[in-house]
C-alpha cells in the first residue's frame, strides 16, 4: 500500500511534526499482527522511517536522515 499526503506546511514545521506523525501512525498499526514500514519524506529531503515485526522484542524502530550530502545534528536512531 502507498500513501501520499501533500501538505502546506513549512519545510521546517515538516521536520518537526514528521516524528509525531510516525508516532501516531506507528502506534496504531503496532496493535495488528503485521509487518509494516512507514516512510515520510519532507520537502526539506529528510527522511523518516518507522518499521515493525511482530513477536520482535522492542519490535518498532524509527530513524531519521538528513538530505544526501547535509549533515544533520537531530539525525538518530530511536528506539
Amino acid at each position: 500500500m502507498d500513501i501520499r499526503f501533500v501538505s502546506s506546511l513549512t519545510p521546517d514545521d515538516e521536520n518537526r511534526l514528521a516524528p509525531a506523525l510516525l508516532g501516531a501512525l506507528g502506534g496504531i498499526l503496532d496493535q495488528l499482527p503485521i509487518a509494516y514500514t512507514l516512510q515520510i519524506g519532507t520537502t526539506a529531503g529528510r527522511m523518516f522511517s518507522r518499521h515493525h515485526v511482530p513477536g520482535e522484542r522492542d519490535g518498532s524502530h524509527i530513524t531519521a536522515e538528513a538530505p544526501a550530502g547535509l549533515s544533520s545534528p537531530g539525525s538518530s536512531t530511536y528506539r
